[in-house]
């Protein structure tokens, strides 16, 4: 299948009551934005902190040479500390909620679901046993990207390639919880990296086919994707489909 044709098939999946499958996505859109707002909080919080502390990076390198960096890390470090502990928390719950979301996706994209109770499919991962084998995968997946960062060039080729191995994570997940095929964490990433032999350059392009409204959405604090969110994740669930049906 195309781009064209696997957006094509996500509308179909979502052009009947538009309105309540775009609320499944709410919960993990509003933590999403209340993370970067918390973060910007953050960085002005500790510009606060600084300049009542009379500490300024703006001058020379004399003037550098006079700054007590004991009371810079007294007061940077908790502020930071508390700021990444914050984002995690969120992050790991609004994963949840997300997560969530794609199992009713698949379950509507696939014709399996046709009624949605917002109040019961969006806390669906609390009550379907799922919910600690979620948060394992994140917190897997996420503390490798972590310690990649810190890798310059090596680490972050490595990272991409990981992402894009490990992209179809969240549906295989939820293929081998319906099927009580479920064997940990590092079975889930195996399966999605076997999945994307071959098509991690085509799932890379079909994710670039959306920088639009990516963009439209950074430049906007993250509000069309209210609109735009349910469309480019539905596709996403196209692109799945069409891998394991061989039809991409």
């Amino acid at each position: 299948m195309t781009s064209s044709e696997l957006k094509q098939a996500a509308r179909y999946a979502l052009k009947d009551n538009f309105f309540q499958k775009m609320l499944l996505m709410i919960v993990p859109l509003l933590l999403a934005i209340f993370s970067s707002r918390a973060t910007n909080s953050s960085s002005i919080n500790l510009q606060h902190q600084l300049n009542d502390a009379n500490i300024d990076f703006s001058g020379n390198s004399d003037a550098l040479s006079n700054v007590d960096w004991g009371l810079v890390l007294s007061i940077a470090i908790p502020i930071i500390a508390f700021a990444m502990i914050t984002s995690f928390i969120v992050m790991i719950i609004a994963t949840v909620f997300k997560t969530a979301s794609m199992f009713n996706y698949l379950e509507i994209f696939r014709g399996e679901k046709e009624e949605i109770n917002l109040s019961s499919d969006i806390l669906r991962t609390f009550k379907e046993n799922s919910f600690w084998k979620i948060v394992s995968l994140t917190v897997v997946t996420q503390l490798i990207m972590f310690l990649l960062f810190f890798i310059p060039v090596v680490g972050w080729a490595i990272a991409i390639y990981l992402g894009l191995s490990w992209s179809q994570a969240t549906y295989v997940l939820y293929d081998k919880l319906q099927n009580n095929n479920y064997k940990g964490v590092w079975d889930v990433l195996n399966t999605s990296s076997q999945m994307m032999t071959g098509y991690k350059f085509k799932y890379f392009v079909f994710n670039l086919t959306f920088i639009g409204w990516y963009i439209l959405g950074a430049l906007f604090f993250g509000l069309p994707q209210i609109w735009t969110m349910p469309y480019t994740e539905m596709s996403m669930v196209a692109f799945y489909e069409a891998r394991i049906e061989e039809r991409l």
